[in-house]
């Protein structure tokens, strides 16, 4: 049995060596990787050469009536042409405020802002609960107070350790989650007396 072990500790110590022997040495062959990690992996590169086309060429056009994600299949969508930056300064919210504009605005604070600033925007997301700083609360008085616009441009451009939101947001999208953010506002700092008369009764059975 100690034969074999000797054997073995000697197999290992000689390919040790011989590893170690080749450091520092060049090689035009590709190097032997155990784990590669997906380092070497089949893929197209640009002006590549491939025998899967008939053609020989990595490189092929768009399929016939691709559109490119926010764009028209006739023209580009000028909403993605618009200068963000003449929104900025605006006070007021410069589109009309409905029921869709605000659905829309649930939605895309759901998905994109809700994770950090919560559900009813008081700052308590969920990453608050993995060590990460506490973002705004949108019930403080500050962010009560500030204008549509800036709300806007954070949006757009991001503040502090949010990231911007512009490539991911349209501009008119942009002001459907500023609507939202209103509204919460508003239902947070609420009194009864903005409730119509005749949904009070309501209010009053839910407790």
């Amino acid at each position: 049995m100690l034969k074999y072990v000797l054997i073995i500790l000697a197999v290992i110590v000689v390919l040790g060596l011989g590893f170690l022997g080749l450091r520092g040495m060049t090689s035009r062959q590709p190097p032997v990787m155990v784990f590669d990690d997906m380092v070497d992996q089949p893929k197209f590169r640009n002006q590549g050469e491939t025998g899967f086309f008939p053609d020989g060429r990595q490189m092929r056009n768009p399929p016939a009536g691709t559109v490119a994600w926010g764009r028209a299949a006739t023209s580009p969508d000028k909403a993605l042409l618009v200068d963000d930056t003449a929104n900025f300064d605006l006070v007021k919210i410069p589109v009309a405020v409905d029921v869709a504009l605000l659905e829309k605005g649930q939605k895309l604070y759901t998905t994109y802002c809700a994770v950090c600033h919560g559900g009813f925007g008081n700052g308590a997301g969920v990453t608050g609960n993995y060590g990460m700083a506490p973002p705004a609360n949108y019930h403080s008085d500050r962010l009560r107070q500030v204008t549509d616009g800036y709300l806007y441009k954070v949006i757009t451009e991001g503040k502090g350790l949010m990231g911007p939101y512009g490539p991911s947001i349209k501009p008119p999208d942009r002001w459907a989650v500023v609507a939202y953010v209103r509204a919460i506002q508003r239902a947070g700092n609420g009194k009864i007396e903005d409730v119509p008369q005749n949904l009070r009764k309501e209010l009053s059975a839910d407790k």
